[in-house]
């Protein structure tokens, strides 16, 4: 068997309960690759199964992880399409991905073109796929369409707000600091904004002519639904994709007639890729989007795989811009 090592905890708690353990890594069972991981992602996704905020039922000590890049070093029986050394990229909550090495289903794995290095695909596909089925197959969206989109400048909105530009919809964008808006208006988003400023919600309206957006799309949860939902026109939408803030609790649904009959969605991605088929349609249509310019690299931060507790402590205090990697 090979000798592997990855981040693991013992019980939900603190970054610091994050520790890197060696072990036994399992062959490849009927259908299932093995992967060396050369880059993993950190998403916050991540953190919420480390607080114990989402909670999955599996033992303790628990693997982490979801996103991961790297070569395929083994094929399990009835493997077809992939063999070793193959360049593969992976979205999976079952594989712990801040590790050496990950078994996971070959129909889950995701081939990598050559001009796509492991740490770019790594930095990408989790958020990349992310913004796909929001931008594309979760609301109604047409060019001209007004959407405000919170934490532009993190991981998925440095891609999906470059993605609506391009589509011609008119974004503009929240970011908490100056120099993540420079970064948000440099993407083509027609205005930055910082959300606690207390003209932002006027600005908001003032650009839309006093009739609010047709989408807002909300990662922060608790400390901005209020604002989201002022911010939204007549039969809006509101996508509350996170909870960085906090859960949404208490709601009274009736207010959504008051506020306008507005919409409210609460997506997950494992809703949009979760047969093989999605899979594989929307990590093509991320890489044809990469390809083609459609999608900027995001800018990336790398740390060693060991330092996965101040990679937490760096994602929980949002001051990441783009997306933060670590490398085993």
């Amino acid at each position: 068997m090979t000798r592997a090592y990855g981040i693991v905890f013992a019980a939900p708690g603190e970054p610091e309960v994050l520790e890197l353990r060696e072990y036994e890594l399992r062959a490849p069972g009927p259908g299932e690759i093995t992967v060396a991981i050369e880059a993993a992602g950190v998403n916050f996704t991540d953190l919420h199964r480390r607080s114990g905020a989402l909670e999955d039922g599996s033992l303790f000590p628990r693997g982490i992880g979801m996103e991961g890049a790297g070569r395929v070093v083994e094929c399990g029986r009835q493997v077809h399409g992939f063999a070793p050394g193959d360049r593969v990229a992976f979205v999976d909550s079952s594989t712990g991905s801040y590790a050496s090495h990950a078994v996971l289903p070959a129909v889950r794995a995701i081939r990598l073109p050559d001009d796509v290095p492991s740490e770019l695909a790594a930095s990408l596909m989790f958020k990349g796929l992310t913004a796909e089925y929001l931008t594309h197959r979760c609301v109604p969206l047409k060019p001209d369409d007004w959407v405000v989109w919170h934490a532009a400048a993190g991981g998925v909105g440095s891609i999906a707000t470059g993605w609506l530009v391009a589509r011609g919809v008119r974004v503009i964008g929240l970011a908490s600091t100056e120099a993540k808006r420079r970064q948000v208006l440099n993407a083509g988003c027609i205005a930055a904004l910082d959300p606690e400023a207390p003209a932002a919600l006027a600005y908001i309206l003032d650009l839309t002519e006093g009739k609010g957006a047709h989408i807002v799309f909300d990662s922060v949860g608790s400390a901005t639904v209020e604002m989201s939902l002022a911010s939204l026109r007549q039969r809006g939408h509101l996508v509350l994709f996170g909870n960085a803030s906090g859960d949404v609790t208490g709601f009274n649904l009736s207010r959504l007639g008051q506020l306008g009959s507005l919409h409210v969605t609460r997506p997950s991605l494992k809703h949009y890729i979760g047969q093989n088929s999605d899979l594989a349609a929307a990590s093509a249509h991320v890489l044809l989007a990469l390809a083609d310019g459609v999608i900027r690299p995001p800018q990336v931060t790398r740390l060693p795989l060991c330092e996965a507790a101040q990679a937490h402590h760096i994602v929980e205090a949002r001051q990441t811009q783009g997306s933060l990697i670590l490398v085993p």
